[in-house]
């Protein structure tokens, strides 16, 4: 279900999931991406939940590909190519970024391919809070900060720069451990059991 619509003649976007997924994956040793997690590339869980949350959704990748275009066909998002990934989760999150804030858009909502136990609820939380706040909101678990990021349009480019700008913004306290939890070596697809 995507978040509140605008009144009837409103042109603007709402709420832009951006989902990180460009990183060369070091740790992991192959293209984590595509690792099967509960029957579904690692990648199609954060593509779901930005899909049930948000109004729009990119996905930022290092290049574009045919096992990427048949997963864009069953979990719609716009592929965002970002050839600087391998400068970092910055470049990438430079790239999901540029040009949101002219595209009368509400806020975006920042999530890491490699994290598939994010709950909608929990996205939903975010998105409510940053609306109240009109601040950038980060969920914590267990004192760790974690992902999805909720920024208003107007932080943006301070985000995209800087990431998520810690005196200024507000933490969400989360009890569920998705926000944290991420798969970064083949040991850690236990958590997709």
């Amino acid at each position: 279900m995507p978040t509140e619509r605008h009144a009837a003649g409103d042109s603007s976007v709402g709420i832009v999931g951006v989902v990180l997924a460009a990183g060369r994956a070091r740790r992991f040793g192959a293209d984590k991406r595509w690792a099967t997690c509960r029957g579904e590339p690692l990648l199609a869980h954060a593509l779901t939940v930005a899909g049930m949350v948000c109004d729009r959704v990119r996905v930022v990748v290092e290049a574009p590909g045919p096992r990427l275009d048949a997963l864009l066909a069953r979990l719609p998002a716009e592929a965002i190519i970002c050839p600087e990934a391998t400068a970092g989760l910055g470049a990438s999150r430079r790239c999901g970024l540029v040009g949101l804030e002219d595209h009368a858009v509400e806020g975006v909502l920042i999530f890491l391919g490699d994290m598939p136990d994010v709950r909608a609820t929990d996205a939903r939380r975010l998105i409510r809070s940053m609306r109240l706040e009109r601040l950038p909101v980060r969920p914590v678990h267990k004192g760790r900060p974690g992902h999805p990021v909720a920024c208003p349009v107007g932080w943006l480019d301070l985000v995209a720069e800087r990431g998520f700008p810690v005196r200024e913004g507000k933490m969400l306290r989360c009890v569920h451990p998705g926000v944290v939890r991420d798969v970064d070596r083949p040991g850690d697809l236990a958590v997709c059991g």
